[in-house]
């Protein structure tokens, strides 16, 4: 269920899918944006084999409630957007400009790409560049070896999925999983999340996905 329903009660929607399940139509269930507490509801209804949510350094609200609850229940966890949609790249240096007007991330438009926020944001990669140099690699490469090492953190089973067009950017996220982190670039990346100016998503679109608390 790639969004809930904020007018349909969580339960019965799983409910409902939980029936095709039992009828053959379809193998497994899957939630998308939820928070730890609807994740235990949806679960307690019919087994979720995989949860997907935002997780990045650029956005650690799952940590709150929907990390833990995963793990807890054995849930795989599908974290899209691992790259900030781009921003932990580091290709933009102001992405409110450099961003055409039809690109979706100034069209949603989204909060983080746009304005003041944009150059904010982009002023706290440099300890993601210096990490990555230091291990020969790219600022995406150290952006996903963060979010498997996370992972690891919290006992739970990952599955990345950056998007890419090109084959030579996917051997490069592939590669991403031979980088183990020490404890000291994990500290000088621990703060950028906590200083990301702009939301996620704008007010409009926020109101379908769980908010953690």
């Amino acid at each position: 269920m790639h969004r809930r329903d904020p007018a349909v009660p969580l339960a019965e929607s799983v409910g409902t899918m939980g029936e095709l399940v039992r009828e053959g139509k379809i193998k497994h269930l899957g939630l998308s944006e939820v928070t730890g507490a609807e994740l235990r509801e949806a679960y307690a209804v019919h087994p979720i084999a995989a949860v997907q949510s935002e997780w990045s350094l650029f956005s650690r609200d799952v940590e709150r409630s929907a990390v833990g609850a995963a793990a807890a229940l054995g849930v795989a966890f599908v974290a899209y957007s691992p790259l900030g949609r781009g921003f932990l790249t580091g290709a933009f240096t102001d992405a409110g400009t450099e961003l055409s007007s039809s690109d979706f991330r100034q069209l949603l438009p989204l909060p983080r790409f746009t304005g003041d926020n944009a150059k904010a944001n982009a002023a706290l990669l440099a300890p993601l560049h210096t990490i990555a140099a230091d291990h020969g690699a790219t600022a995406a490469q150290i952006a996903l070896a963060w979010v498997q090492q996370r992972a690891q953190v919290h006992g739970l089973t990952v599955v990345p999925i950056p998007g890419t067009r090109k084959r030579s950017r996917l051997l490069e996220n592939a590669a991403a999983t031979l980088i183990t982190l020490t404890a000291e670039e994990l500290a000088l990346l621990e703060p950028i999340a906590g200083r990301v100016a702009g939301d996620r998503y704008s007010d409009m679109s926020l109101t379908s996905v769980g908010r953690e608390s």
